[in-house]
């Protein structure tokens, strides 16, 4: 009896240490298979990220640097206000790329001036007020001149001053 007690607790041993070995075995191949689909994970998001960094026809667009900036003189709207007593002072600069597009906004600035004026008379003080109201206004500014320009001429919108009375 006492040697068959022995023998199953040699037994036991055995089998404990053959379960770390798979154990560990098992554990080492986890993280390799873990490892590797990582590693494709990522490899193909980096791919997927210079798809969308192209523009049309496979050539990436390059955005402009801004040269030349042509300042305007200042423009005051009436804001959709009911009392009608409230109105938005702003002066703008224009970002163009070089001499020859700041001489073309120079050419067109009635039209661009009627741009600013319609899209600025169309909101109200609250949406003015609004902390981000700024940066919208550039952006949707940047947009609608371009447009009425019918070319990506104007490459940046500046406010260099603005007044909510």
């Amino acid at each position: 009896m006492a040697e068959e007690v022995k023998e199953g607790a040699e037994k036991q041993a055995s089998e404990k240490k053959g379960g770390k070995k798979k154990f560990l075995l098992l554990l080492l191949l986890g993280v390799l298979v873990i490892a590797l689909a990582s590693g494709v994970v990522l490899f193909l998001m980096g791919k997927k990220g210079e798809e969308k960094g192209e523009g049309k026809k496979g050539v990436k667009k390059e955005k402009v640097e801004v040269k030349v900036i042509y300042p305007m003189e200042p423009v005051v709207v009436n804001l959709l206000d009911p009392t009608g007593k409230r109105y938005l002072q702003v002066r703008l600069a224009l970002g163009v790329a070089d001499k020859k597009a700041e001489e073309e906004i120079k050419t067109k600035e009635p039209m661009i001036r009627d741009v600013i004026i319609t899209y600025l008379s169309s909101k109200t003080p609250e949406e003015v007020i609004q902390p981000e109201a700024k940066e919208t206004i550039k952006k949707d500014l940047l947009i609608k001149i371009n447009e009425a320009l019918g070319d990506e001429i104007l490459q940046a919108v500046y406010i260099t001053q603005y007044i909510v009375e």
